[in-house]
């Protein structure tokens, strides 16, 4: 029996979706993985692709996008293995990474969620695990994070400051890729399929804490993560279900005093920060139409 399904979320990426099979099938782990696609109702050939060129990979086919959350669940519920990895289309891993995540999970029980260490395209760091923010951290990074990406707030929440070099223990991992003990994401109920996108990564890693599993991160089994590959082909929806997350997600885990009007305080907030990026975008889009220098605010990824 395998001991770990690598289940790849997809839409319209197919030229990265081909590049990351390849490199699942590549690891170098005697375990055993069996490789899935769930495709988000593509119109790119995607389904076609993995039909036609991995033959070995088996595809779950929706004929719309049902989210990301909802993909996720689907991926876990066909598959039986111990240890599953749920991924981006747009990633490419290591040779290690398969091996890597796995013998955490065998030597940590506890552990319910894991992540290696990210990268961007060029090879740099991608700050991949954060924390969760206070009341105060969120809305200084959430504001100011769009103007001045150097500033306390910002840095306590993206771990900027903190090299990545040590194995350790985090808030929440992204959902870019993350390696998940069945036996937790059970205990749990999966993903929350509340969310259409952006934000569920961070709510399985809270419930998980809550749950008495622990989220890690290993700076090893290096995977680089092409970022919005999917999302930038219609960013203004992706920015309207990621801010809808960010609420969904405080209503869901903020237990602190007041919480009618904290509630109607945040939910203020978080409509103001749609409506500035949506101008902000606007605003660079025509800038980079005259010559000038070429922006795009991507929904989570400030």
């Amino acid at each position: 029996m395998n001991q770990v399904a690598a289940i790849v979320i997809n839409r319209n990426a197919a030229g990265y979706l081909r590049d990351c099979l390849e490199s699942l099938q590549a690891q170098e782990y005697a375990g055993g993985i069996s490789l899935w696609v769930v495709d988000n109702g593509s119109d790119d050939g995607s389904p076609g692709m993995v039909l036609s060129e991995f033959p070995g990979v088996n595809l779950v086919w929706n004929t719309g996008n049902v989210g990301y959350a909802r993909a996720c669940n689907q991926g876990i519920e066909v598959t039986c293995e111990p240890y599953m990895i749920v991924l981006n289309s747009d990633t490419v891993l290591a040779e290690d990474t398969v091996r890597q995540v796995a013998e955490y999970l065998e030597r940590k029980p506890r552990a319910g969620v894991v992540a290696p260490r990210l990268r961007n395209s060029n090879g740099t760091l991608q700050y991949s695990c954060r924390d969760f923010p206070s009341i105060k951290d969120a809305f200084v990074h959430a504001f100011l994070g769009l103007f001045v990406s150097g500033n306390r707030s910002s840095d306590r929440y993206k771990k900027t400051l903190w090299d990545h070099e040590g194995e350790t223990d985090v808030d929440w991992v992204s959902g870019a890729f993350m390696a998940i003990r069945r036996e937790a994401a059970r205990a749990v109920g999966g993903f929350d399929e509340g969310y259409f996108m952006y934000v569920e990564d961070v709510d399985i890693c809270w419930r998980m804490w809550q749950a008495g599993w622990t989220v890690g991160y290993i700076p090893r089994g290096d995977v680089f993560h092409h970022i919005g590959m999917s999302s930038r082909m219609a960013s203004g929806r992706m920015l309207f279900h990621h801010h809808r997350s960010m609420l969904r997600f405080h209503r869901k885990s903020y237990k602190g005093p007041c919480r009618r009007l904290v509630y109607a305080v945040v939910a203020a907030g978080v409509a103001t920060r749609f409506l500035l990026i949506t101008v902000l975008n606007a605003f660079y889009r025509v800038r980079a139409a005259l010559g000038g220098a070429r922006r795009l605010i991507m929904p989570g990824r400030q």
